[in-house]
């Protein structure tokens, strides 16, 4: 493999709201580009800004993407892949979070020009299309909070 100059951290989070999952759809059309993944079930979440924690991204990017305000607890997941056509090693963490006292599913407001609805979940199989590290995720989310 060739010397990787660019690398990328994207940090998520799995919300839990009354003891189900919130999951957001991806939109077709992202800032009047194709967006990544159209119509997939995800999570909110997005790259790691210079100077930042990956678990105040998260913080942020779930703010950001469904007006809520969370706390994260521990990784649920983490994965690390080459993409070939962006010559960048993109890595991710994805965190356990659980909302503030102050917040509940009410607050949601969607960033709309990236999920078009919002959905919570108990287990995966209620959605048809998601991304790949979502079943994992739940997986491990279920293990850690039995």
């Amino acid at each position: 493999m060739e010397n990787v100059q660019n690398f990328k951290l994207i940090a998520h989070v799995l919300v839990k709201i009354k003891g189900k999952y919130l999951l957001i759809k991806r939109t077709p059309i992202k800032r009047g580009r194709p967006n990544a993944f159209p119509e997939y079930w995800d999570i909110p979440g997005g790259m790691v800004e210079v100077g930042e924690k990956p678990s105040e991204a998260a913080i942020r990017e779930t703010k950001e993407e469904v007006n809520l305000d969370i706390i994260v607890g521990p990784v649920l997941h983490e994965d690390s892949n080459y993409d070939v056509e962006k010559k960048a090693v993109f890595t991710r963490l994805v965190y356990q979070g659980e909302l503030l006292p102050n917040q509940s599913e009410k607050d949601i407001i969607l960033l709309e020009d990236e999920h078009s609805e919002y959905k919570l979940v108990d287990n995966i199989k209620e959605v048809d299309k998601s991304v790949d590290y979502l079943c994992d995720t739940i997986k491990n989310a279920n293990k850690y909070n039995q």
